[in-house]
């Protein structure tokens, strides 16, 4: 009952004085409500790393021909990897898996009257192996498909219902240009990817895409699949000193390559975010010090204003620990509710976030846990001195101040 009574009247005096109170709250709030926000969006990019690293497949380095100028008096030169150099790539020790492949971006295709903007890859069934791409209808490019040269497609999932909206796609015909191809399969949703959209995708065997569509039997890129994360940076060594030698550079020549592992680029972001959220927890922090300090100032002026009455009750006997108890619970009182308006305002801005900037957010049960548990204790902390110093006042200087 007692404990009850001290709630009642801890009430009470915020009520009785609402507008500062909720002045004093204000650093709270803001402090809770930018750790809820800044969490939730720290979550959500971690949770889109994890699933662009599941896309980009385990351990994969992209060897990119590039445009260059040799000498000074030859123009630019498109210097493309040939087959020799994947061939001579995936005899590299550290590699498993290699998958030359020539990308056509932005190429208009057409089934009938329906027409589609997409992005045409030339493949090995080992590019799907490399990386992780699932049927969902059909089958995919198979090797006896690339070995003969057939003229099948497969489709992304945009891609389909872009040029197939009404019905099954298998065994129907894609015009590319003025070659056309049967459709044997189509593939399962996958996302973005760098600002890539991975379903509006549609994939052909990678002699038709050279020989028929290009002419000729070079691809731009080349993925590679290295055995494990640790040897991932000796096996970029090792693949830059082949091509040179291959390509047969001088020393003094840059290179005519590219090689990425794009998994460390998805990290290097990752790290970026988490020193963004450390910058952005600490400014927090000095919020929710700064709200601490507001409430143990407001809590100072409550024990000055209440100290007639601090003294009345010492002298009929109260229990200075009753006292204590009887502030502290206004300040944990005041710093809750400030938690809790801090977690109805983070959780707003982290939809405002999601809904303006299209991040995104997830905001988990340890978060908000963690949020009411800092309220409590900034309460405790920044309560405790004025709690003690109304305890220890002296009842008969405390009956005679005015």
């Amino acid at each position: 009952m007692r404990s009850l009574e001290h709630w009642r009247i801890a009430l009470g005096a915020l009520r009785a004085n609402w507008f500062r109170a909720i002045l004093t709250a204000l650093g709270v709030v803001i402090g809770v409500a930018s750790l809820l926000a800044v969490s939730a969006v720290s979550a959500g990019a971690q949770a889109g790393v994890a699933k662009n690293l599941r896309l980009l497949g385990a351990n994969v380095v992209v060897v990119d021909g590039e445009f260059i100028t040799i000498g000074t008096t030859q123009t630019a030169t498109d210097r493309v990897m040939t087959p020799a150099d994947a061939v001579a790539i995936g005899k590299l020790p550290a590699i498993t898996a290699v998958a030359p492949h020539q990308d056509i971006e932005g190429i208009v295709v057409s089934a009938g009257r329906q027409k589609a903007n997409t992005w045409l890859v030339g493949m090995t069934p080992t590019y799907a192996q490399i990386h992780t791409r699932t049927g969902q209808s059909g089958q995919q490019i198979s090797p006896a498909d690339v070995s003969v040269g057939r003229s099948v497609i497969v489709l992304g999932s945009i891609a389909r219902e872009r040029l197939f909206p009404h019905g099954s796609a298998l065994g129907k015909t894609v015009r590319v240009g003025s070659h056309e191809f049967e459709v044997v399969g189509t593939l399962e949703r996958r996302g973005s990817l760098g600002g890539n959209n991975l379903d509006n995708q549609i994939f052909i065997p990678l002699p038709i895409a050279t020989r028929v569509l290009l002419g000729g039997i070079n691809t731009r890129s080349i993925d590679v699949r290295v055995r494990s994360g640790g040897e991932v940076n000796g096996a970029m060594d090792s693949i830059g000193t082949l091509l040179r030698s291959q390509h047969r550079l001088p020393a003094s020549y840059p290179d005519d390559f590219s090689i990425e592992d794009q998994a460390s680029i998805l990290k290097t972001a990752q790290q970026a975010t988490t020193t963004f959220r450390v910058l952005t927890f600490a400014l927090g922090g000095i919020a929710l010090f700064v709200g601490g300090i507001g409430i143990m100032n407001m809590m100072l002026v409550s024990v000055r204003e209440r100290t007639r009455e601090i003294g009345i009750r010492k002298s009929v006997g109260a229990d200075p620990r009753r006292i204590q108890t009887q502030f502290l619970i206004e300040a944990v009182v005041l710093s809750t509710l400030g938690g809790l308006a801090g977690i109805a305002a983070g959780i707003a801005a982290t939809r405002m976030i999601s809904a303006i900037l299209g991040w995104q957010t997830l905001i988990s049960p340890t978060s908000l846990i963690v949020a009411v548990t800092v309220a409590l204790a900034v309460g405790l902390f920044f309560g405790f001195y004025p709690a003690r110093r109304a305890a220890r006042l002296d009842p008969i200087a405390a009956l005679r101040y005015e």
